[in-house]
């Protein structure tokens, strides 16, 4: 698949999922988009890229919620200036689940238990608004993903507010690597397309894989890692290419104009 930085802005595309989202706010997940961002390996920060891609979205007027799967340091609370108690909770109790809020825009949760979402109860943020569901988490062994991404499903029901008996499917999937990932992502991608293969899905890496599948390409730029020890969320352009293609593609899919690889 072609390699892809979008130079389309955020605000340029997000009226489409937004135009579309007002009148049907309260049909069954209309005014709703579900983004899985999937990490392979921990060669590329997932708590760094989730933070990001949240925030990309709240810039935009959306509530988001975003929750992790913290298989590693730091997490999401790190980056939304939690005191260190918090954001290293997960990693001295593994059921604990941390919660708050940013900005007044996004509701965040995380833990090292899928299962511990369950019992999360939020903060209620502005119903007015479209919602952005972000989860993020490390890609399990093949022989454990079925399972717990239909622990994921549920948990983002959870955030929806979606009773439906199948949870809460993506809308679109996000599998990211680094070098270290290069042998784990195929894997990855191939498990993410069986599992919802109506999801649109794009593959961010950086330059040492090569490897995309029928995810489309998205390069990750090398210079986002230096700001990886700062203790805000990001605010590179770079997720809000992202988040626009992100809307774009969930907007145009369900007014039927796209494929179901992602392609826009």
């Amino acid at each position: 698949m072609p390699e892809r930085r979008s130079s389309r802005s955020l605000r340029d595309v997000s009226h489409l999922f937004l135009s579309e989202s007002r009148p049907v706010r309260d049909e069954a997940r209309r005014g709703t988009a579900c983004i899985w961002l999937a990490v392979a390996d921990a060669s590329l920060n997932r708590a760094h890229c989730a933070a990001g891609l949240a925030a990309a979205f709240a810039r935009q007027g959306m509530r988001v919620s975003l929750l992790e799967v913290c298989g590693n340091l730091p997490t999401i609370g790190y980056y939304f200036g939690m005191e260190s108690a918090e954001y290293l909770s997960p990693a001295l109790d593994r059921a604990a689940l941390v919660s708050g809020t940013w900005n007044g825009t996004v509701r965040y949760c995380f833990s090292a238990s899928v299962s511990s979402f369950r019992g999360y109860v939020g903060k209620e943020l502005d119903r007015a608004a479209p919602h952005a569901i972000v989860v993020a988490f490390p890609y399990p062994r093949r022989l454990s993903a079925a399972p717990f991404l239909s622990a994921l499903r549920d948990a983002s029901a959870v955030l929806a507010g979606d009773a439906a008996p199948d949870g809460c499917p993506p809308d679109a999937i996000i599998a990211a690597a680094g070098a270290e990932g290069a042998k784990r992502i195929g894997a990855c991608m191939a498990g993410m397309r069986e599992a919802f293969p109506r999801a649109a899905g794009y593959f961010v890496a950086d330059r040492s894989v090569r490897e995309a599948g029928a995810f489309e390409r998205i390069a990750f730029p090398d210079d986002l890692r230096r700001s990886w020890a700062r203790r805000m969320p990001p605010s590179d352009p770079w997720f809000d290419d992202l988040a626009a293609g992100l809307l774009q593609v969930v907007s145009l899919r369900r007014r039927g104009k796209v494929s179901l690889a992602g392609k826009g």
